[in-house]
């Protein structure tokens, strides 16, 4: 390890020395470094060393890319800083934040369909409520449709973008969530006679409708529709197992059976098993709730309005709201409701202060309809647009959400109908009395509420709230890669080279050249250019890294047939000319001309798509980066296909 320790050395110096270092991370290619103070860091040196292909702020960390021996250079690493406050290649995160984090990763590409859906039901409850159409009407069939379809199949969509999120087949986390709402799964495992119910008599009496060879099926009464924690967990499960599958079914028939394997194992344990456990909590809840406001209202109204916004992210709110339909079928009048009346009014509140304070032109335009939509009680776009991502903000929500409850609370007031948002507060009028105490209370509330999480989030905001969403936004503008050789295009999983067919490298294409003129995919500048000649590094200038490598082992010919026309800091144009290869040379000492065109830092985007096989040009599109920004990503999507 000693011929890195001058690397390491020069490394350490120019991040402001081994004091400000916090912490050290690594991934494929590049060391992530967290410091005490960002502005001692002395970028323009660090990019000098020859060992070092790029540098810069990324999430909130210094990144170096040092390529493939990035684990030998971070042991060197460990050994300088003596252990301090380095931490594992993979940083380990507490079970909230990792939770937090890959809700938040999967939720975040469908946010655009999702503030839509909630405005259209905006519209239509306006429609409803000023007598424009009645339920019976056929555009309100229509319209209502248009506004239910994204919420009712959400595990399908979050299906595609789970199995993204774990690396899996996503057409395959698709079948996973479709599986899951399938209208004959429903009726057939939760109507009818019960054969059976299990633990009768107890708090997890539950009835049996069926089973599975055998096994009883206890399926959740309001079935998976509108969820989003179960399918992530399921397609979690299913990518331990596609991963388990890669690795014992025979690569020759691996490409037929394991989706089909793949679903066979994983939907019956995702029944037998995520069924049950929503069950048991669901029973739980009601029972606790129940309980608890035998006991004290007061303390009832604070704990649903602290737990009900995070039960709604696990789609467990549905108990609480049971029992309150049954106490308006019963008689007429709720306690339950009010608890929670005000958490959407919270989450908008808390989207208002962020669209004042925010300088993120994304956030700016995503939090309009995210406010109009909460406003008629659809809080998924404020939640996972808005709060979620940034932890304090969803508890300033809850606090809020707790103020309002109380205040209803200590009134004693109650809702006479299930309804919520801003026509929710027709709901408090007394049928029998007229009386429109309930709405004052209702409205005071609301306002108590809305007050409490807006200041909160306006006066803790900070300037680094918004880092993370500019830096990504900033690095992963969609682009389409062209290729820089002429040839025939393969799948990089079919390179004779492990590495790269593995992607241990990036995504990318496999490219047998049949033109020694290489060419530039991208408008950017040249990071690196190896010694030997046969690999230039390239970042484009909407931050994509790549790599552009030619031939297997080549790097021992020692320059032999290469000629870069490049040099490091060099700023090139799409289809400029950067190497010239003897082809001939190549095959006659004996090396494979496969070439490889890899984006180093797939990790920072939600996909890398590749063009099929056949005959290419240079200067023709191979591959298309997909940003993890939703709007961006709908928009690439409808190109390429």
């Amino acid at each position: 390890m000693e011929k890195y320790q001058a690397l390491v050395e020069f490394i350490l110096k120019n991040v402001g020395g081994k004091d400000n270092v916090l912490s050290v991370t690594h991934c494929m290619t590049r060391l992530r470094f967290t410091l005490k103070d960002d502005s001692l860091v002395q970028k323009e040196e660090v990019v000098k060393s020859p060992d070092v292909m790029s540098a810069q702020f990324a999430s909130g960390r210094f990144q170096v890319v040092v390529g493939t021996q990035v684990a030998e250079v971070f042991q060197v690493v460990q050994e300088n800083l003596n252990g301090k406050a380095v931490a594992a290649v993979e940083e380990k995160k507490g079970i909230v934040s990792t939770l937090v984090d890959t809700i938040t990763k999967v939720i975040t590409p469908v946010l655009g369909i999702l503030t839509a859906s909630g405005l259209l039901q905006g519209i239509l409850a306006l429609l409803t409520a000023t007598n424009v159409l009645s339920v019976t009407d056929g555009a309100y069939i229509i319209l209502h449709a248009m506004g239910q379809a994204v919420f009712y199949f959400l595990p399908v969509t979050l299906g595609y973008t789970s199995a993204k999120a774990f690396k899996m087949n996503p057409f395959v986390g698709m079948m996973l969530g479709a599986t899951l709402v399938i209208p004959e799964l429903m009726t057939g495992l939760t109507s009818g006679d019960a054969l059976y119910t299990l633990f009768e008599g107890s708090l997890f009496q539950t009835p049996v409708y069926n089973t599975f060879f055998g096994i009883p099926i206890l399926f959740p009464a309001n079935g998976y529709q509108y969820t989003v924690i179960p399918i992530i967990f399921i397609v979690y499960v299913g990518s331990k197992v596609e991963k388990w599958l890669k690795k014992v079914v025979p690569a020759v028939i691996a490409h037929n059976v394991n989706s089909f394997l793949t679903i066979l194992i994983t939907v019956p344990l995702a029944i037998l098993i995520v069924g049950p456990v929503t069950n048991v909590l669901s029973s739980l809840i009601s029972a606790g709730v129940s309980g608890l406001y035998a006991i004290s209202p007061i303390a009832t109204s604070l704990l649903v309005a602290l737990l009900y916004q995070p039960l709604v992210i696990f789609g467990l709110h549905w108990p609480i709201s049971a029992i309150g339909i049954t106490n308006l079928a019963q008689s007429g009048v709720d306690y339950i409701f009010p608890m929670s009346f005000t958490a959407n009014f919270a989450q908008t509140a808390v989207v208002l202060a962020v669209f004042l304070r925010t300088r993120s032109k994304d956030q700016k335009a995503l939090a309009i309809p995210a406010m109009v939509s909460g406003l008629f009680c659809i809080i998924e776009p404020a939640i996972y647009g808005f709060s979620l991502p940034v932890k304090k903000r969803f508890a300033f929500s809850m606090i809020g959400g707790a103020v309002g409850s109380l205040i209803l609370a200590f009134s004693a007031t109650k809702m006479y109908a299930m309804s919520f948002g801003i026509l929710g507060f027709a709901a408090f009028i007394n049928p029998e009395s007229g009386s429109m105490n309930g709405v004052i209370m209702a409205i005071v509330a609301t306002v108590a509420t809305s007050v409490v999480a807006f200041v909160l989030t306006y006066t803790t905001f900070k300037a680094e709230d918004d880092v993370k969403d500019a830096e990504e936004k900033e690095l992963v503008k969609t682009e389409v890669i062209v290729s820089p050789l002429a040839g025939q295009l393969k799948p990089i999983e079919s390179s004779t080279d492990a590495t790269f067919s593995s992607k241990a490298l990036g995504n990318g294409i496999l490219i047998v050249p049949e033109s020694g003129e290489v060419v530039s995919p991208v408008n950017g500048t040249v990071e690196t250019v190896f010694p030997s000649g046969h690999a230039i590094g390239i970042v484009s200038d909407t931050g994509i890294e790549l790599l552009i490598h030619i031939g297997i082992d080549t790097v021992e010919l020692e320059g032999e047939g290469f000629t870069p026309l490049v040099k490091k800091g060099q700023t090139v144009a799409q289809g400029e000319k950067i190497l010239e290869v003897d082809l001939e040379k190549v095959k006659e000492a004996g090396y494979s001309t496969e070439s490889l065109v890899t984006v180093t830092n797939t990790d920072q985007f939600l996909d890398v798509i590749s063009e099929q096989e056949g005959r290419i040009k240079a200067g023709e599109k191979i591959l298309t980066v997909i940003p993890f920004n939703n709007q961006t990503e709908l928009t690439t999507l409808a190109e390429v296909n």
